[in-house]
């Protein structure tokens, strides 16, 4: 990969290295893909990628937490130049690995209003926040 130095650095080319390096077969989820999408106040710490489960036995990009799934096209949408999880798919996955409960909650609200999701769409989200309130009426 080359970079002309004398250039202004591309919007998340840390996310394009990182894609790169996984062969571009992952796509970032979790929190990394709530704080591409500007849902919840979420500051990732590192970078959340999803890859494929045959790669459990390779070399991890670096930088990365990584997740082993399979992700269809339909649970796949682009951010720039790399791939991201669907808001719909980002909800389940962060209620799945125990996101804080507000800020799963501010995120699926933030998403509903939005019109990014319909309420049916992120059911697993709601039996999480259940017994922290519901994500309410």
């Amino acid at each position: 990969m080359y970079r002309l130095v004398r250039y202004p650095v591309g919007e998340h080319e840390d996310l394009a290295e990182i894609w790169l390096q996984s062969d571009r077969e992952g796509v970032f989820s979790h929190e990394t893909a709530l704080a591409l999408y500007d849902l919840s106040d979420v500051l990732p710490a590192k970078i959340h990628i999803t890859l494929p489960t045959s790669w459990r036995r390779r070399r991890r990009p670096d930088g990365a937490v990584v997740h082993y799934a399979e992700v269809p096209p339909e649970d796949r949408d682009w951010f720039g130049a790399v791939p991201v999880t669907s808001v719909r798919r980002t909800l389940r996955d962060c209620a799945a690995s125990f996101l804080s409960p507000e800020l799963l909650k501010q995120a699926a609200m933030q998403a509903l209003r939005r019109g990014r999701v319909v309420r049916s769409e992120i059911y697993e989200v709601e039996q999480a926040l259940l017994p922290y309130g519901g994500l309410g009426p």
